[in-house]
This record gives structure tokens, sequence and C-alpha cells, in this order.
């Protein structure tokens, strides 16, 4: 018996009739699916670890369970007619089992395997001519010489720092170490190495960083959103600015490769692409999610059709809505847990309101650091969208980059 949220469900019940879409993971990303999933008449179920995550009380119905156990994953797929995602932290081989026992399961085991494995990501774009930073990978439970040769040989050619990685895991800066000393990556990569693959490459002069979300459905009809200029502190995407100040050539060139992927990796629903921008206007690609990703979160306001309906279209491999900007400016800055605990959502009925800016949070316990919601602003003048939206944020417990400036440490 799914536990299930039963308001929902009774306000629901005969919607999404061939049209249910089985989320892996309860977090915001499943919420704000499951929140854009009404208007499209589609029926959301998520597989949440506990009964109190962030999607579960707006999901047509929970199934408490865990992302890793193939049980868990045949009981969501048994009523749905696809399975996608919130999060990369599946296993390769339950998706083929699933996939083995005739479920639909989108995005499929070509996208998966690149979004999920950094070191597979650089050795398929790089094979295709796709921007990418200088790179080695060592071997898992490499010998201790051989580490120290391909450190040493990575220090040679691109000099130092290195940014290392493992091969799987990671978000928000999570999992990804820069080291400034040839001893340093040494010792980092042997660590990691005792766990599997390590990829190891050059530091990208950054002047700025951007991100694409690619919307492509399961037929390949596809459709790129504007590039849009982000901002990360602590590694966490904290702020993004659309137009922001992009080149528009980096821009074009930006959209086309992240066209270029999404067809590579045979993506479905919604990719986000996100690049480096060295100071001469040079793209290199960061990394790739195949969800839908905080760097799209604006659109809910900011576009005509938001990633999250467009993902949930996609991967039942429905017509896509557009993509058209519905303002001039739009910015979205993440609300992140303050240092002294405060709860948005006890400042958020002091909050005051403009038609303009829409507070979005995500039902989870407040906590230092953590990621509590969003607040997305439009109009017209950039500087007054984006004073609003920062305005906003602080109101309800965030900080104001140092500065005003994209890429800044916070006060």
């Amino acid at each position: 018996m799914w536990p299930v949220s039963v308001a929902i469900v009774k306000a629901n019940s005969t919607r999404g009739e061939g049209r249910t879409v089985g989320i892996v993971g309860g977090g915001q990303l499943a919420r704000m699916m499951a929140e854009a999933a009404p208007e499209l008449d589609i029926a959301t179920v998520v597989l949440a670890e506990t009964p109190n995550e962030s999607a579960t009380g707006v999901a047509d119905r929970v199934i408490v369970g865990e992302a890793t156990n193939l049980e868990d994953l045949f009981a969501l797929a048994a009523g749905c007619d696809v399975i996608t995602f919130d999060h990369e932290q599946v296993d390769l081989g339950h998706i083929r089992a699933l996939l083995d026992a005739g479920h639909r399961v989108q995005p499929g085991l070509a996208t998966l395997e690149v979004a999920t494995n950094k070191v597979t990501m650089r050795e398929r774009f790089a094979a295709a001519g796709l921007p990418v930073p200088a790179f080695t990978v060592v071997a898992a439970d490499a010998a201790p010489r051989a580490v120290a040769d391909a450190v040493a040989a990575m220090v040679d050619q691109v000099g130092l720092p290195l940014v290392i990685k493992p091969e799987r895991g990671g978000y928000d800066g999570k999992g990804v170490f820069v080291e400034d000393t040839l001893d340093d990556a040494v010792a980092r990569v042997t660590a990691l190495s005792k766990l599997g693959r390590v990829l190891v490459e050059a530091h990208v002069d950054l002047a700025h960083e951007l991100a694409v979300i690619v919307a492509r459905s399961g037929a390949g009809e596809i459709a790129v959103y504007p590039p849009v200029e982000t901002a990360q502190m602590d590694g966490m995407c904290r702020e993004v600015i659309v137009p922001g100040s992009i080149d528009p050539v980096v821009a074009d060139t930006a959209a086309a490769i992240a066209r270029r992927v999404a067809d590579l990796i045979d993506s479905a629903g919604v990719l986000a692409v996100e690049f480096f921008v060295d100071p001469s206007g040079d793209l290199t690609i960061c990394e790739v999610a195949a969800r839908p990703h905080n760097s799209g979160h604006w659109t809910i306001e900011g576009a005509l059709t938001s990633q999250f309906a467009n993902h949930l279209l996609g991967v039942l491999s429905q017509p896509l809505g557009s993509v058209d900007l519905t303002a001039a400016n739009t910015v979205m800055v993440n609300v992140v847990g303050a240092d002294d605990g405060r709860d948005p959502e006890a400042l958020l009925t002091s909050l005051e309101r403009s038609p303009t800016v829409v507070p979005h949070l995500y039902g989870k316990a407040a906590r230092p650091g953590r990621k509590l919601g969003h607040v997305t602003a439009t109009g017209d003048d950039a500087v007054a969208v984006r004073d609003l939206a920062w305005a906003t944020t602080r109101a309800l417990g965030g900080a104001m980059p140092s500065g005003g400036s994209l890429n800044a440490e916070e006060e």
C-alpha cells in the first residue's frame, strides 16, 4: 500500500490518465515538477526517503523507499508511464533492470552514463570535439608511482592549481577539490583513487559562468532556453541573471554547444549544461545535469513554459512548450539558511509583496547553509529587478554578495 497525500489524491483522482510520471527522489526539484504537473493534466508519484521530504506534500502519490533499492524502484515503476529523476544518485544496473522489464525510463542509459560519471562525461565530450578543460584520468587503486607521474605530467602541461574530482558523486561544489601544490594534488588523487577513477583537470581562468537549459522530448524535438549568467558561492549556485551581461556571440555559441550535447547523449526532458567563460570569451563545459536544474528555476516566472513543465512533457514524448521570455529581465536568487537558524517560512507572512517578485519556499527545515527556496523577480529595468530579488531574499534571511557583483564572496 502506497503512503499518499490524501488531500491531493482526492482533489485530482482522475488526473493523469496515461500521463503519470514517477520521480526518483523527493527533493525540491521533484516538488516543482509536481507543482507544474496539474496544468498539464499529468499525475506525479515520488519515491522519497522519508514521508516529510519537500515533494511529498505536493505529489499525487508517495512511495517511501530508497533510490538505491531495486524493489522500491519497481514499486514506483509499476504505477507510472515513465520514470524520471530529481538527482543523479542512481544505480545504472538498477536502471538496466527496469528497462529489461519493459519499464520506460527517461532520461535513458545513454544520458545517465554521462550525467552520473564525470570521467565518462569528459571522455565523451572530448572525443566529440566539444570544449572541455585539459584533463587526465587516474585509474582506481592506481599505484603510488602512477599517481605521482600522472599528476606531475598534468602540472607540466597546465600548471597549478589542479581541479580534482572523483568520477561519481558530488553536487553544489561538493566532491570538487582545488589543490595548489603538487604534493597536495598527489595526496588528494591517491585518497580518491581508492574509491574509483579520478579526474584531474586544468583550472580555468574564469571571467564568469553561464548555463543553458535544453528541453528535448523523447521524440527528438528540442527547445533551448536563452543562456543565463550564474554566480557560484561556496560551490553553490546563488544567483541567476537573465539575460545578464553575456556577449551575444558567446550566448549563441553556448546555445549551439548545449544543443549538440543534448543530441550527443540522447537526452530526454531537461538537460542543463554549465559553462566556464574565460577572459577572452572562450567557453569550456563545466558539468551537465540530466534533470531540472537550479540555473533554470527562473523559468517558472521568466519563460512561457517552465523547465519543470517541459521536463515532464519531454520525458512523456509530448510536444514541448514555448521557451520565450515573459520579461526583459529576470533574476533568481537562492534562499540559503542563515547562520542564526531563522526560518524563511516564519518571515514570509511579514514580507512586503510585489507583483513582480515571487518567493518559492521548499518546505524544508531551516538549517544554516541549506538551500531552502528561491526568489524570482522580473521587470524592464535590470538593476531594479536585481535589487528587488536580493531585497526579498534578505528579508527571508539571505545575504547579498559584497560589492553586488557576480561570483563575489558573501558578506
